[in-house]
Parts: structure tokens; C-alpha cells; sequence
């Protein structure tokens, strides 16, 4: 078979590229494409290998400009050529679903969310544009979103990435999807032997959308240390509201995160998100997530479980700062009834090996080889 697999953009390593060099991993044959790409955010599985962009990636200054061109994204996706390929695999958190694939291939979109500017968080999107931008984001979203809505009619079969996700598909697109977590490389995780256990950790991208001031902020004012992993557009914002127990360290190696998760105090995570990683890299270090319970956060961590196991972290109600000061004090009231061996082994189930099988098996059953 000739397979494809297309993923948005390149620009910056998070859980969509992680998963995408996965797949490229599990189906070395296929070809891989990207709108825009850059070396930074390549995982490590493309590194060195060809990755098929837009003629504009020559570009210096593309990653600044590409976002505000939606309205444009449509006719760039559907001119990637995918004439000969007989399985196409996009890797999906906007319209890549839109790709135009031959009538005898078998189109798979492994989908991380439906576009959230164009559907559940649109309002949200308009309101932060300045007044005069707004119209033109207003025509230009709607455009798009019947495209995409289009666009998700002729996916052969949805893949969703969390339960969560699979409900918005069929909210938003009316499809239904099969559920396959994202992998996370688990086996990596151990317990450390002499735990430091004297700081919360995040480990995020920079971003608005993962409410890393509401972390600092709720620190801030319970005077606690916290370790902020990660960089982004809002990383100065950030550090101008943090005050002296906050520690910025930007990107750090891999062998450097382990160590940080493995004796941080609990993980802290605010974001309404998809499915969320890096709560389940935590728990893989036997570390508690502190976590604001919606969204994915609900999947990957077990809080007040009602057949009785034991618990992997603690939820907060509410993106504010009083909520996320009180989970905190509820969490250290408790801290020592945590088991590290049941974390770790709620972890595992989300552990790469476990994606691997899943999709090649889905992928087999979808072009008939079982």
C-alpha cells in the first residue's frame, strides 16, 4: 500500500506533532506532509526525513503571517497532491480533513479536536480580535467552517482522541468515531528513590488556551514554588506576573524533564484540553495531577473514582485562581495517601505500544486485511 499522512504545520513540538511522528514511526513507508515546516518542530521520529510543505515554507518570516491567512487554508490544503496513494492518514486539529484523496482510497482522520476557532470556541476568538479585524474574521470563519463541515463528509472513518473529542465530532460534524489515545512513551517513567518532592511543575506550551497565569498566579499567592517547562508567544506576559517562587526554564532535554517530573511535588494543569500528555507523562513518574477537571483531564486522571481505586490526582472546578488555591491546600492536606505504584500503572494504559497496535489494527480493518 501507498500510504499518506498529513499533519497541519511543523512550527513548534507539542502533542499533535509527538503523535504525528508516531504514526510516521508505525507506517515507515508513508509519505509525510505538512502545510508549513521547520526543524524545531519536527519530533524526532521526520528528523532527517522528507517532508513534503507548501512552496511557501522558504518563507523567514511564514509562522508569523500563515494563522491570520485561514480564509486561504482551504485551496492550500487541496492542492496537495495525493494522486497513487491508496491510504490517507491526517493527523488533524484543523482542516487538513479537507485533503482531496483519489474515490478508490481510504481516508482516516486521526482528529485531536475540531477546529476551536471555527466551532466550540469561536466566540471566545472573536471577542479577543481587535474591533476593526473582526468583521473580516467573522466572513472568513464561516466560510470556513461550512468547508469544513464539508470537508468531514467525506472522511471515510474518524478516529477521536479521547471520548471527549469523539463527542464534539459527532456534535459538530455529526460522524461518529472510534477512540484511540494518544501514545505516550510511559515506559520511560520510574520512581525516584529520594523524591526532592519541594515544587509543582508545568510542562506546557506558552499559550493563552493552557491558563499557565491562573498556575502562577494561585502560587503566587500561596507563596509556592513552582517550575514552569515550556516556551510560546505568551512567555513574557507570564513572567512579568510571576514573582520570586516561579523558575522559568524554557525547552529542556528530555533526560532533564525526566528528572523534573520524577521529584516535583504533584503536576499542576489548567487547561481545558483535548486529551493532555503531559498530566499522563506525570503520572507515568508516579507524580499526582493537579487538574482542572473538564475536558480530556476527566480520561487521564482519577479523582473520586467511584469503583473504589485509588486516586491519581485532584480536580479543581473552576479556571480561577480560588479554585485552583483551594485544590492545592486539598491536595498537601492529603499528599501522603497518594500510592506511586497505582499511578504509575494508571499511566501505562496510554503508553505508545499501546496506540501502535490500536492503529495499525484499525488500519488493517479499514482496508480489509481482517
Amino acid at each position: 500500500m501507498r500510504i499518506a499522512i498529513l499533519h497541519p504545520c511543523f512550527v513548534s513540538l507539542g502533542g499533535g506533532e509527538q503523535t504525528a511522528g508516531v504514526l510516521a514511526e508505525t507506517f515507515p513507508q508513508a509519505d509525510v506532509f505538512s502545510l508549513l515546516c521547520d526543524q524545531e518542530g519536527l519530533p524526532s521520529q521526520l528528523l532527517g526525513k522528507t517532508v513534503h510543505s507548501l512552496p511557501i515554507n522558504w518563507l523567514p518570516v511564514k509562522y508569523s503571517y500563515f494563522r491570520h491567512l485561514l480564509p486561504f487554508w482551504p485551496v492550500a490544503i487541496e492542492s496537495i497532491d495525493l494522486r497513487g496513494y491508496d491510504v490517507v492518514i491526517t493527523s488533524d486539529s484543523s482542516v487538513m480533513k479537507g485533503a482531496l484523496v483519489d474515490q478508490s482510497a481510504t481516508h482516516i482522520c486521526y482528529c485531536h479536536s475540531p477546529m476551536r476557532c471555527l466551532w466550540d470556541l469561536h466566540r471566545e476568538y472573536y471577542e479577543s480580535m481587535p474591533r476593526l479585524i473582526r468583521p473580516l474574521f467573522a466572513v472568513g470563519t464561516h466560510y470556513v467552517r461550512q468547508w469544513d463541515f464539508q470537508a468531514a463528509q467525506r472522511i471515510d472513518h474518524f478516529i477521536a482522541n479521547s471520548m471527549h473529542i469523539a463527542q464534539r465530532i459527532h456534535k459538530y460534524y455529526r460522524r461518529t468515531s472510534f477512540v484511540i489515545y494518544p501514545p505516550v512513551k510511559t515506559g520511560l517513567g520510574y520512581i525516584a528513590e529520594h523524591c526532592a518532592c519541594d515544587y509543582y511543575l508545568s510542562v506546557s506550551r506558552l499559550t493563552v488556551m493552557k491558563r499557565i497565569d491562573l498556575l502562577i498566579e494561585a502560587c503566587n499567592r500561596l507563596n509556592r514554588r513552582l517550575i514552569v517547562v515550556g516556551a510560546g508567544r505568551e512567555e513574557r506576559k507570564l513572567k512579568n506576573l510571576a514573582g520570586p517562587t516561579i523558575e522559568f526554564l524554557g525547552r529542556v532535554a528530555d533526560t532533564d524533564l525526566a528528572t523534573l517530573y520524577a521529584n516535583c511535588r504533584a503536576f499542576l494543569f489548567a487547561a481545558d484540553e483535548d486529551f493532555g500528555i503531559a498530566p499522563v507523562e506525570a503520572q507515568a513518574f508516579d507524580r499526582p495531577v493537579i487538574a482542572f477537571g473538564h475536558g480530556g483531564s476527566l480520561e487521564t486522571v482519577r479523582a473520586n473514582d467511584s469503583d473504589g481505586r485509588s486516586d491519581t490526582g485532584i480536580f479543581f472546578p473552576e479556571q480561577r485562581v480560588e479554585s485552583i488555591v483551594d485544590s492545592i491546600k486539598r491536595f498537601e492536606m492529603r499528599e501522603g495517601g497518594f500510592v506511586p505504584e497505582e499511578i504509575q500503572q494508571h499511566a501505562r494504559q496510554f503508553d505508545t505500544s499501546v496506540f501502535v497496535d490500536r492503529m495499525r489494527q484499525f488500519v488493517d480493518a479499514a482496508v480489509g486485511k481482517e
